[in-house]
């Protein structure tokens, strides 16, 4: 098994477990609050499994159905991942309004920070794992899922911390605050929830609509084949750059300077130019086309 899918496998297995913690101690505690972070893990898991299926079908050879293999999955799921955390969310703060409208409810803090110190610790431990993993091998999955991970511990750390500060005030004249901490924190932890979700639906569909990649992306390979000048007789007219998922796909549009060229000497510009691309992105397919082929070509 690659580092991809045992990161995911991982990164599902400590998902699927908080989910069952946090689910369990927000029935106890009557806290949306865990809910919606226990129901987040649990949306985490099953997008994990479903990215591990994924990560093998990239592996697999293309065949007549996908003649460009199975990257658009990658993207797919992205936006799926996207759409299912922003209906959460939206779920979330419409109950805990009404909730908040109807009087809030005294919160158990003591159960509550039960759940909160072994949630970010895992939280930690599955972005450390997804994080190392990313770095090995880069992938638009892995990169969602680290920073799942990484947006989760800070939510769940932040509860921890409102509810020590709650804690304190229990005893004093704002004591009253209590009954409404626990909905206050699901409402705006959950619209800080939305730009990430936000982000991976953006992301997601500019792939799948084989939108052109940021700037940033692309600028410094597009460069370096416009000023490939190792071969005179040849000169890059233009590159396009696409992205789906953890695959480049590079079109490179090349003329002859040269009133005769040789097939030789073509052959060996085509692949220094993809041996360029190599060097700025690991898992590529450039195709290298020649413009205004010459009738004497030899």
């Amino acid at each position: 098994m690659n580092i991809e899918r045992k990161t995911l496998l991982i990164s599902a297995s400590l998902a699927f477990v908080l989910a069952l913690w946090g689910i369990s101690m927000a029935l106890y505690t009557g806290s949306g609050v865990i809910m919606l972070d226990g129901a987040y893990n649990l949306l985490s898991s099953v997008m994990a499994i479903l990215g591990l299926r994924i990560a093998m079908l990239t592996s697999e050879p293309y065949n007549k159905r996908y003649p460009m293999g199975y990257f658009a999955f990658e993207p797919l799921l992205v936006v799926v991942k996207g759409i299912s955390i922003l209906l959460l969310v939206v779920f979330a703060i419409s109950s805990n309004i009404q909730t908040l409208l109807d009087g809030g409810r005294e919160p158990q803090v003591g159960l509550m920070l039960i759940y909160v110190v072994p949630a970010v610790i895992c939280c930690v431990l599955a972005w450390f794992f997804c994080q190392r993993a990313f770095e090995q091998k880069p992938s638009s999955i892995l990169n969602a899922e680290k920073q799942g991970w990484l947006l989760n511990a800070i939510i769940t750390g932040s509860i921890g911390v409102a509810l020590v500060l709650v804690m304190g005030i229990q005893e004093t004249a704002f004591g009253w605050v209590a009954r409404y901490v626990d909905q206050v924190l699901v409402i705006v932890f959950s619209i800080l929830f939305l730009r990430d979700p936000y982000l991976l639906v953006k992301n997601g569909m500019k792939e799948i609509s084989l939108s052109s990649p940021d700037t940033e992306l692309t600028q410094d390979v597009t460069h370096a084949l416009k000023n490939q000048v190792s071969h005179a007789e040849f000169e890059v007219t233009q590159t396009l750059v696409m992205k789906m998922g953890r695959r480049w796909w590079v079109t490179v549009e090349v003329r002859s300077i040269e009133p005769h060229m040789s097939v030789k000497s073509y052959e060996a510009f085509r692949q220094e130019l993809r041996a360029m691309v190599s060097t700025y992105y690991d898992d590529h397919f450039t195709d290298v086309i020649l413009l205004d082929l010459d009738s004497d070509t030899a």
